[in-house]
């Protein structure tokens, strides 16, 4: 057996993993329970000759935790050894989108050699814990949906790469609302993303102001920086009563929202004190999101049938003509 990268990462993160579930340890204690966590027993009648799995991976577990404690990732005190607090490397969706689309302009990469690349320019594969390369794994797999959905980049045979431009054309020839539906939801996919956002920004602060309700600002926060909320409003009614408002926007053509993504969105309206939140989709929500969504009181959701109904509503975007819909050329020209 050959202790390669993967086995040392593996075994470091044993040793934290077992650490982590007792106050404190002796050596041998820690060497018994990063070997169980690994998935090893140390009491089964095993070979322990000096070349054999278990007796090379005892070795490197005293090498790794002499090199924990030199780190400062683990205290001792006498005979006993205990983790230090753990400090994690905190990476942000927008930086993580960033070094992606980086790395894509270079060339094409599977998904794990993106998370490799990931971890290695944010430096998660150095720290002891492995609770931030998972974080970062998750935070990237969602980037990399997203930037699939939304056009920018394309997966094919495995990798990902950067996505041809496509022309996109502008619907000024009255299609009746089964034809124009796909078309318009098409070119909100090619805009990307960050339109998108300016897009349901600029759709609701109409929706409000036609409901006769005083906007005070609506504003694109950027996402990341205000725990993956994309826009903010405030709302005034005629007796006085104000709202906060956050929203939430994914511009896809396929994937459904996740109960997990509404969850996270409804901490983080929470976190912001908000009154109420907008979960916003193009595609629709799996029915366990639903059900969470209808749980609350202060959150609704909009999927791409409803978003339709608002913008008909509204017609921000879009102008309605004899034979059907047209493109607004002043929001789309």
């Amino acid at each position: 057996m050959k202790i390669t990268n993967k086995i040392k990462k593996k075994t470091t993160a044993s040793i934290v993993e077992f650490l982590a579930s007792v106050d404190r340890a002796t050596r041998g204690e820690i060497v018994d329970g990063a070997l169980k966590v690994y998935g090893l027993s140390p009491k089964e009648a095993v070979d322990t000759s000096p070349k054999s799995k278990q007796s090379l991976l005892r070795s490197y577990i005293s090498t790794a935790l002499n090199d924990l404690t030199n780190k400062k990732d683990i205290k001792r005190d006498g005979e006993y050894y205990y983790l230090a607090k753990e400090e994690f490397i905190i990476v942000k969706e927008d930086m993580c989108q960033l070094q992606i689309k980086k790395l894509l302009e270079c060339g094409a990469y599977t998904k794990d050699e993106i998370f490799s690349l990931l971890e290695g320019f944010f430096g998660t594969d150095a720290t002891a814990s492995t609770r931030d390369d998972y974080s970062l794994r998750s935070i990237a797999g969602n980037v990399l949906l997203d930037l699939v959905s939304s056009g920018e980049i394309e997966f094919t045979n495995g990798r990902y790469k950067i996505a041809k431009a496509q022309k996109t054309c502008f619907i000024d020839t009255p299609l009746p609302e089964k034809e124009f539906k796909p078309k318009l939801y098409k070119l909100l996919w090619s805009l990307g993303g960050k339109n998108f956002e300016s897009f349901v920004a600029n759709l609701l602060e109409k929706y409000y102001t036609m409901a006769r309700q005083m906007v005070v600002y609506c504003d694109i926060t950027g996402g990341s920086d205000d725990g993956g909320i994309d826009v903010a409003l405030e709302i005034v009614d005629y007796l006085g009563f104000v709202e906060k408002i956050v929203v939430q926007t994914k511009c896809r053509d396929r994937a459904h929202v996740t109960e997990k993504e509404v969850r996270e969105f409804y901490g983080a309206m929470n976190a912001q004190n908000a009154t109420r939140g907008i979960y916003v989709t193009t595609t629709n929500f799996h029915p366990s999101a639903e059900y969470f969504i209808d749980s609350v009181g202060d959150l609704v959701g909009v999927d791409g049938d409803k978003l339709f109904e608002l913008i008909k509503k509204t017609g921000y975007g879009i102008k309605k003509v004899d034979g059907g819909y047209v493109l607004d050329s002043e929001i789309f020209g």
